[in-house]
């Protein structure tokens, strides 16, 4: 159960206004906005079309080149939004599998605000945040910052679960300095904490076959708890040269540790339950990246031509130390039953060295036709190098010297219609072989990706659109071969068919719909000899998420809202011997604005899970857990006061 309360001490801007906050109503489309504490639409930061961005470097801050390893806070970021299909046209550079681009916290005018949240839940969740705007020179110097410490129900990748718990602490500031209406310059200050991060476990079958059911208790170790760090540090600076030419750029530097952390897995496991138990520490593991962008944009207008010339050069170096467990064998136990195990004396052993550099030009060109048609064209040349320092194997390497291009274009057929289409290149990390290959610690060739699509956008009214597009994605694929070889044993390609639909379609209704629907297939020559299913493990046939809000005009200050998440079958294999089930999530929820000693607030409560669903489901991960997470309650107070 929660309780979050948000009050807002002074605000003075309609960016520090948080009391009408509703993603639902403020996404423009149905791809992916988080907004404060919640989110909507089809993808996340993490999974855009069945791949992630942010592993694939495509993370962007303020439109800015971003290599982000460590998670950035509420207390720097107002809102995240993924830009896929139509909406990436007119983004300059943009990558195959979306770009996630974050909104620096807004700075408030020359009068302070601030936020206070505090919250108890999901189930023993609890804390309070404190964020706000300081202004220091009017509103020439301004101080937006933020501190938070919670108790986390959260686990990664998977959500909330009780028992599960993590303190995190969090602080924040993005001082932004205009000494006149040309330049500006913003600083990014983040440090977040996770301390005491109980383990979730994973279960590994023997066969083909799903794990028998268990309850959604608390099945952890109480010793195997995690710490990590993560810091994310910057600066931004954006200039008007001349009446053409603007001039922005950023740098940055993000990291991540993990002093100690544990995997708690269930290996093995028969039809009746009966499995093996593995623990595995984990040293010290870390990762550090010092990344930006520089951006000279020329802006011509002449008639009713708009045309852009865009000159850019990114880069990043990252370094990262992982490997070194030890995998300690808890004896045989059944699913389901807790048993609390001693604390393994862990041995650990050297880690892995890993550095990696990605340097990068390019320009592009953008021209806009009355509004009515647009079309981009760019090209990137790109240095990639990376390198790998394993024990006991010599040391591995291997560079790319590859061109990547783009272009977007869009055409009004109709004042209500819009066709779109567009073909992206991208390069990537691929990381190296793992431990467990015979090839443990060789670097992986550079995965070459492109991406096309096309589609339609109807702007039904001017708060109510619809977009229907069809897309094709290819990557390469690398798993481990008979011999236990970890190497590009064919590709990954990617068709669907996304449809969005957002906005207000009649007075007091809000939606926000995002379907998907298509496959990951895997396409290769020797698949069968290598136990390779046709299609990308843990990747859903079907996926849609759905909310609907209703403003009650007989009580103006209230609204309903319900949302669904689907996830359709998916193979839990890499054979495609088994697919996990399909699951859908159902939420119900409601708002109520009112005031408070005169001031603008409004409640927020949600019952998530309604319908108390759980299925086997891999989603995107290795290993069975049990989705969606147990019913639970959500809610917050947010109090305006000028």
């Amino acid at each position: 159960m929660a309780i979050a309360a948000v009050m807002t001490l002074q605000a003075t801007v309609a960016s520090a206004q948080h009391a009408s906050d509703n993603p639902i109503s403020a996404a423009d489309d149905a791809y992916g906005l988080t907004l404060g504490l919640e989110s909507v639409g089809l993808y996340s930061p993490g999974l855009v079309r069945g791949f992630n961005p942010q592993s694939a470097g495509n993370v962007r801050i303020d439109g800015l080149y971003f290599d982000q390893q460590g998670a950035l806070s509420n207390r720097v970021i107002e809102d995240s939004t993924i830009k896929v299909g139509v909406s990436e046209i007119g983004y300059a550079f943009p990558a195959p599998t979306g770009i996630v681009d974050y909104d620096l916290r807004h700075a408030g005018g020359d009068v302070p605000s601030a936020t206070i949240i505090a919250n108890v839940g999901p189930d023993e969740g609890r804390g309070i945040s404190i964020d706000g705007s300081l202004p220091l020179i009017g509103n020439q110097l301004v101080l937006p910052m933020g501190i938070s410490t919670q108790v986390s129900t959260q686990t990664p990748s998977y959500g909330p679960y009780p028992g599960y718990t993590s303190n995190i602490t969090s602080l924040g500031a993005t001082p932004q300095w205009s000494p006149n209406d040309k330049i500006t310059v913003r600083a990014i200050v983040d440090w977040q904490q996770t301390d005491n991060a109980k383990t979730f476990p994973l279960y590994f079958t023997a066969g083909d076959f799903l794990p028998p059911a268990i309850s959604k208790n608390y099945l952890g170790q109480n010793w195997a708890e995690g710490r990590n760090v993560t810091t994310n540090l910057g600066g931004i600076v954006s200039a008007q040269l001349t009446k053409i030419w603007q001039l922005k750029a950023g740098a940055f530097r993000s990291t991540n540790d993990y002093p100690v952390s544990f995997a708690d897995q269930y290996t093995d496991v028969q039809p009746n339950g009966h499995s093996e138990h593995v623990v595995v520490g984990y040293p010290d593991q870390n990762t550090a990246s010092n990344s930006g962008e520089a951006r000279l944009t020329g802006t011509f207008l002449s008639g009713d031509w708009r045309q852009q010339i865009i000159f850019m050069t990114r880069g990043r170096d990252t370094t990262a130390r992982y490997g070194g467990e030890d995998v300690v064998d808890a004896g045989p136990t059944v699913i389901g039953t807790l048993v609390e195990i001693p604390e393994p004396n862990f041995v650990y052993s050297a880690t892995t060295n890993d550095h990696t550099e990605l340097w990068s030009v390019g320009s592009a060109y953008h021209v806009d036709w009355r509004q009515r048609a647009e079309f981009e064209v760019g090209v990137q040349d790109e240095n990639y190098r990376e390198t790998v320092v394993a024990p006991g194997i010599p040391d591995s390497g291997m560079s790319a010297h590859l061109p990547r291009a783009y272009s977007n274009a869009a055409y009004a057929l109709a004042p209500k219609w819009t066709l779109y289409a567009g073909y992206t290149q991208g390069l990537e990390n691929s990381g190296a072989a793992p431990n467990s290959a015979k090839n443990s610690g060789a670097v992986l060739p550079a995965s070459r990706t492109w991406q096309i699509d096309s589609g339609i956008r109807y702007v039904v009214t001017p708060k109510f659109k619809i977009i229907a597009g069809v897309f094709e994605l290819q990557k390469p694929y690398f798993n481990l071969d008979t011999d236990n070889i970890d190497r590009e044993l064919g590709v990954q390609r990617a068709k669907g068919i996304e449809l969005s639909i957002a906005g207000e379609p009649v007075k007091y209704v809000h939606v926000n719909i995002g379907v998907l629907n298509g496959r990951v297939s895997i396409v290769g020559p020797n698949l069968v000899a290598e136990k390779v299913g046709f299609v990308a493990v843990g990747q859903p046939l079907l996926t849609y998420v759905a909310n609907i809000n209703y403003n009650l005009p007989w009580v103006p200050a209230a609204s309903m809202d319900i949302s669904a998440t689907h996830f359709g079958t998916a193979p839990a294999s890499i054979d495609n011997g088994v697919y996990s089930p399909a699951v859908t999530q159902v939420n119900l929820g409601g708002r109520y604005q009112f005031t408070t000693f005169g001031k603008k607030s409004s409640l927020r409560l949600q019952i998530q899970n309604l319908l108390a669903t759980k299925e086997w489901t891999t989603q995107y991960t290795p290993g069975f857990f049990q989705w969606p997470p147990p019913r639970t309650v959500f809610a917050y107070i947010t109090t305006d006061l000028l």
